[in-house]
């Protein structure tokens, strides 16, 4: 290990900048990825430890500048975006000036994983669109951001803080053509888990194109699996245990949970989430159903950016106490909870299945079985 296994967030800053290969991904008891060192190949350069985040005392924080609320003009892009569409709007802006994008991918096609890639046309960008709740592997993507850099390539990376510090350690300078984006991140559970719970649901991986954690905007939380012709599956949150899990934070990462990115100070050029809990008095609330953005500019490259793309959009200067109030990880991290106890003590012996259904109360089975009744859905379409 680089760091210590607690404090690792598999941001991959070791493996990318390693000059002998020495060191490789490699899953965990419960799939999380860690770096692991072959002593054989080392040559004691110590450049993983240079460059990875968790061993640096400082990192370079910034104070949000300001809070705005915001999403694009565009029904139709609105409509297909999982918030406001606001990171769509940034991935064609800096397309239009000849630039390269990298974010994190949810196509599966012959992939072994979920993994960043690199957009450099339109066409592609439904690739990089929608949320990813998930770990996102880098895949050694970093090198090839910093060979787009060196040849003065507008880029602009979006993806986890965690993963925005990686790179910008990776990089070890700042580059005036990098504008970096973080999310707001809840924490991440690892790709094993996502797999094993599309094989309870006895879909073959390889027929899978894209996996959809936020759908439509009247059930905003359903988990959608699109084959290759059709949709394959489509069920609301509470159905799928993986899905439930990750709402509550019972299934992440160990450094998920003293996450030192989670905090109103930020590691990247802009910060991007959804603005819950903006005030119904707001010029341009509707309905946080039809999906509203946050978007906090913390440099300024961040205003610049968000300034130009205001002709796109409908936005609202806010404070930045009210964008925090409503998005705890913009506060805090989240607290372990008895269930994730559970899942840390049963997983690496049962399994899956079995520690998905020892995770539930009481309560929550029997809500799970009248809600797998008819007469619970004719309920929702009398209520609704």
């Amino acid at each position: 290990m680089i760091c210590s296994k607690e404090k690792c967030t598999g941001c991959e800053a070791c493996y990318c900048v390693c000059p002998k290969n020495a060191i490789t991904m490699q899953e965990d008891d419960y799939g999380n990825i860690y770096p692991i060192i072959d002593n054989n190949k080392c040559i004691h350069c110590s450049m993983c430890k240079k460059v990875c985040p968790q061993l640096k005392e400082k990192l370079d924080f910034k104070t949000p500048m300001t809070a705005y609320a915001m999403y694009v003009k565009n029904t139709k892009k609105r409509a297909q975006s999982t918030s406001g569409g606001i990171a769509s709007i940034l991935y064609e802006k800096i397309l239009e000036e000849d630039g390269i994008i990298y974010g994190a991918s949810n196509i599966f096609g012959s992939t072994k994983n979920l993994h960043f890639i690199r957009i450099d046309n339109k066409e592609d960008l439904y690739k990089v669109k929608g949320s990813k709740y998930v770990h996102c592997h880098i895949n050694g993507i970093y090198v090839n951001v910093k060979k787009d850099l060196l040849n003065n390539k507008k880029v602009l990376f979006i993806g986890t803080p965690c993963q925005v510090a990686g790179l910008r350690c990776f990089l070890m300078k700042e580059y005036d053509n990098l504008i970096t984006a973080d999310i707001i991140c809840h924490g991440v559970p690892s790709q094993r888990l996502l797999f094993e719970q599309i094989n309870e649901l006895k879909i073959p991986v390889d027929e899978i194109k894209q996996i959809v954690f936020r759908t439509d905007k009247e059930n905003i939380f359903n988990f959608k699996i699109i084959g290759n012709n059709n949709n394959i599956f489509d069920a609301p949150s509470y159905m799928i245990p993986y899905y439930k899990n990750f709402l509550e934070g019972n299934i992440y990462r160990e450094n998920c949970y003293s996450c030192r990115f989670s905090k109103k100070e930020r590691i990247a050029d802009i910060t991007l989430g959804d603005f819950w809990g903006l005030d119904k008095n707001s010029l341009i609330y509707d309905d946080e159903k039809k999906g509203i953005s946050l978007v906090l500019p913390n440099t300024e490259k961040g205003l610049k950016i968000t300034k130009e793309i205001f002709k796109d959009c409908q936005y609202e200067e806010r404070t930045i106490d009210e964008a925090c109030k409503m998005n705890s990880q913009l506060n805090k991290p989240m607290k372990k909870n008895k269930k994730y106890e559970i899942y840390l003590e049963e997983y690496p012996k049962y399994g899956f299945k079995k520690t998905m259904n020892d995770m539930l109360t009481t309560k929550e089975k029997l809500k799970y079985k009248i809600k797998k009744t008819f007469l619970y859905e004719l309920y929702k379409k009398i209520n609704s």
